[in-house]
């Protein structure tokens, strides 16, 4: 900063609000949430070693290390949205103080303790979205995520168990389940790493904390329910929706950052308001890409979640618009096939749903930005506006 003045803004946000300081802050937040999370596996790692010092070598130790898979899905082309929403949720709750005057600069008065915790519970929440991306693949058995075969596919195949393997150690019919249990305890690993993340920060945070994990867990019964039973109504896909994907994505992350920076006060019903919004829409781009996303960018087949007969809110849409085409087409104990699949996404198409569904998504956006007016400083609202958009139209 030698040789400038650092930027600040003058009026109900004081003009202590130092735009570079923030800059900083955010530029070395994911390479800090990534150390972190290296540290825990590294730390994992070592704890495993510890366990089968002495014993006679596996052959299959290398190919099933928890820790790698977890490393992997957290570096697979991901965005790292959710550790980013939280430290903005943080920023924009530390901006947000009503000053008037020369102040002290808040954000000049973040130190590396509170960093730190920040980092970790960023980390956790990263972790907490690789224990739910194993879990729904394992649920869903899918193929690939992020255009690469999923862990469980991916395990099979380096221990040489693929289903077309003629002789193997566990066995030609086991190797599905074999590999399905390796990214189920992967899975059980990253839950327990994001719990390690967040020891010893604030109660309210650690409330917050608790009852996310509650809502997505819910969120997820709700989805495997629900697609089991064929239900499309309105309700309940946006119920889904709303737990699944919504809240844990964009709402409570924001939550969480905020409470982190004032622990001792409830999050500004602005910041909750703006990430419901936000969180909404980001829910409607995923259902939209699961019907209309091309392969290459979502790294899944063409209309995968009718394939998986998913209860989003697009086919709660055309639930509507179809008068009961999708629950005819969907219902229980139906597995459609790929012409079904296309005679159905055709019947969207004619009735307008993408259409409708993605003016919904506008709206909430345009929400969420009247929400935010300008109640926090001018960088960190230009990040949660550049949040809301980019969820919004995202690629992947």
């Amino acid at each position: 900063m030698s040789g400038t003045t650092p930027e600040r803004t003058v009026g109900v946000h004081g003009s202590w609000a130092t735009g570079e300081r923030i800059d900083r802050l955010v530029e070395a937040f994911v390479p800090a949430v990534l150390a972190t999370i290296d540290d825990a596996l590294a730390r994992s790692g070592a704890a495993q070693h510890e366990a089968v010092a002495g014993l006679p070598p596996s052959s299959l130790d290398a190919a099933t290390r928890l820790e790698r898979i977890i490393d992997d899905l957290v570096r697979a082309g991901g965005k790292f949205i959710r550790p980013r929403v939280v430290q903005l949720g943080f920023l924009a709750r530390v901006t947000s103080t009503h000053h008037t005057g020369d102040g002290p600069d808040p954000v000049e008065l973040i130190d590396s303790s509170t960093c730190s915790d920040l980092a970790h519970l960023a980390a956790a929440v990263e972790l907490l979205h690789v224990f739910g991306l194993l879990q729904d693949d394992v649920m869903d058995e899918a193929a690939t995520r992020r255009g690469r075969p999923t862990a469980h596919v991916d395990v099979a195949r380096r221990v040489g168990l693929d289903e077309g393997a003629a002789a193997t150690p566990a066995g030609g019919g086991r190797a599905r389940r074999f590999g399905e249990s390796i990214a189920v305890l992967a899975g059980d690993l990253a839950f327990a790493l994001a719990q390690q993340q967040v020891r010893g920060l604030p109660p309210s945070v650690l409330a917050a904390w608790d009852a996310l994990v509650v809502e997505l867990v819910h969120g997820q019964r709700l989805d495997v329910v629900f697609a089991e039973e064929g239900r499309f109504d309105a309700a309940s896909t946006r119920r889904v929706a709303e737990r699944k994907s919504a809240a844990y994505t964009i709402t409570r992350p924001l939550e969480l950052g905020a409470l982190l920076a004032a622990p001792d006060e409830p999050c500004p019903e602005w910041l909750s308001t703006f990430g419901h919004h936000v969180g909404e829409a980001f829910a409607l781009a995923d259902d939209i890409l699961g019907v209309w996303g091309e392969p290459h960018v979502t790294g899944k087949p063409v209309g995968d979640d009718i394939a998986q007969r998913k209860p989003t809110i697009v086919l709660g849409l055309a639930e509507q618009e179809l008068d009961g085409q999708v629950s005819a087409t969907l219902g229980a104990d139906r597995s459609p096939d790929e012409s079904e699949i296309r005679d159905l996404v055709a019947a969207m198409d004619a009735a307008g749903v993408r259409a409708i569904a993605e003016a919904e998504l506008d709206r909430h956006v345009d929400d969420a930005l009247t929400a935010l007016a300008d109640r926090t400083h001018p960088r960190v609202r230009a990040a949660l506006t550049g949040l809301a958009r980019s969820v919004a139209r995202r690629h992947h």
